[in-house]
């Protein structure tokens, strides 16, 4: 790879880490796991950086390999019925006042919502919620329509309104 463009990836790379990080993490939910999978990303467009096309955003291109690499890593974990959620070392709700106690079991609820959803449907979630995409955008990241997007959003939002409805309710 020439300097420059060597020197580019190097920009792209302290521009993307963190975010390419952020969608791992949610969809395996460790962080020594998504830094692998940011890493392997990385490694593999490092690797074909000669082969991109600019058929879209290099962004685009590198979300598509941490979510694929994501979703095979959450295929293997769950063909060897390994998953393990990381958990903080120490409550934070020792620290805190009553009302934010039930902000924090909202957001506990909300993870584990999202925990159980089809690596799919965690994807566009994630992509839409997280990372602020457009829809078009999540439809060539996922090589989907945006119609399918738009739908596969609205059911998993439904999803958890009524789940989360129904804990709520039963309090």
């Amino acid at each position: 790879m020439p300097d420059g463009k060597k020197r580019l990836f190097e920009e792209f790379y302290k521009e993307y880490a963190g975010k390419l990080y952020g969608v791992a993490f949610r969809m395996v939910n460790n962080r020594q796991d998504a830094m692998d999978i940011v890493q392997e990303s990385f490694i593999r467009a490092y690797k074909n950086w000669e082969k991109f096309r600019n058929e879209s955003a290099v962004s685009t291109w590198m979300y598509k390999i941490t979510l694929n690499l994501s979703y095979d890593f959450l295929k293997k974990r769950s063909t060897n019925g390994y998953l393990p959620i990381e958990k903080d070392f120490e409550d934070k709700r020792l620290h805190i006042s009553e009302k934010n106690i039930i902000d924090l079991d909202m957001v506990d609820s909300i993870k584990k919502e999202i925990d159980n959803l089809t690596p799919k449907q965690k994807m566009v979630f994630i992509l839409k919620c997280y990372e602020e995409l457009t829809y078009e955008e999540i439809a060539r990241i996922t090589k989907s329509r945006v119609g399918t997007v738009k739908a596969t959003y609205f059911q998993v939002i439904q999803k958890i309104k009524k789940n989360l409805g129904g804990k709520k309710n039963g309090m």
